[in-house]
């Protein structure tokens, strides 16, 4: 209740202090714990998944489909497992990649339902209309994936003879981040809201998503002792880490959204 005494006016700056002072009051740290359980176990059937159709269709190696800023993050013993995986038993049969596909839903199955939970609506979609929803973002991902490495093979081929493109070759992952984010909120929020306030979100997450993950690698490398603490275990503590503060993130700009529907809500009144 404390935070709606924030929302003066209808700004998006009222809307961002609100969703912080929300986070705090509220369960965001309950549902981004969720999160992190559910992606935990879904990430790696997600990208083996994602990899599969990838090195089916480009005929390549995996290792050419993966942005070498990611071996630079928390995902990087993610992607290490999944080297060893595909090393062992090379690409994977067709029937255990739709398996792959049915357990990768656990990441945004766990998402749509904190949406709905934060913003306490429910999804009138049955079983299975959300579960067609999850496949769809998936293989929407996928899409994002194979646009990445065209652009980037594009790039690489266009760069001696346009060399102002090694910046938009440096921009890539970013703008595939935000893409995400933009499709995140667009299909598993519960409500219909405009595109232009969705990009706001967007953007204000990826910004904060940005300056969080640099702080989170200084602070692991420099501050932390969890390699000392945990030992083997201290890849999967970093990488829960990294997934629950950033599902943090973005609950926040779930938050958002609820601080609009609560503000065009008392407009009416």
């Amino acid at each position: 209740m404390i935070c709606k005494k924030l929302l003066t006016n209808r700004s998006f700056l009222r809307y961002i202090l609100y969703s912080l002072c929300d986070a705090v009051e509220r369960d965001y740290p309950f549902y981004a714990a969720s999160i992190a359980y559910y992606t935990l176990v879904s990430i790696i059937p997600l990208f083996i998944f994602l990899f599969f159709l990838g090195m089916t269709v480009f005929q390549i190696d995996f290792e050419s489909l993966i942005p070498k800023e990611f071996f630079n993050s928390p995902l990087k013993p993610i992607f290490l497992q999944i080297e060893q995986v595909m090393n062992k038993s090379g690409l994977i049969s067709g029937t255990a990649a739709i398996v792959m596909l049915w357990f990768s839903r656990g990441i945004f199955l766990s998402l749509e339902k904190s949406f709905c939970e934060i913003l306490e609506v429910e999804n009138l979609a049955g079983f299975f209309y959300r579960n067609l929803a999850v496949i769809l973002a998936i293989f929407l991902l996928w899409i994002f994936m194979f646009v990445f490495y065209l652009a980037k093979y594009l790039i690489a081929a266009l760069l001696p003879q346009i060399p102002i493109l090694s910046i938009l070759s440096s921009l890539l992952v970013p703008i595939l981040l935000f893409a995400i984010l933009i499709s995140m909120y667009y299909f598993l929020l519960p409500i219909k809201i405009r595109f232009n306030f969705i990009f706001k979100i967007s953007t204000f997450v990826f910004l904060l998503l940005t300056v969080f993950e640099k702080i989170f690698i200084w602070f692991i490398f420099n501050v932390s002792k969890v390699s000392i603490l945990y030992s083997s275990f201290a890849a999967i503590i970093i990488f829960l880490l990294w997934i629950y503060y950033s599902a943090i993130v973005i609950l926040i700009g779930v938050g958002i959204v609820r601080a609009k529907l609560i503000m065009e809500e008392e407009l009416k009144r």
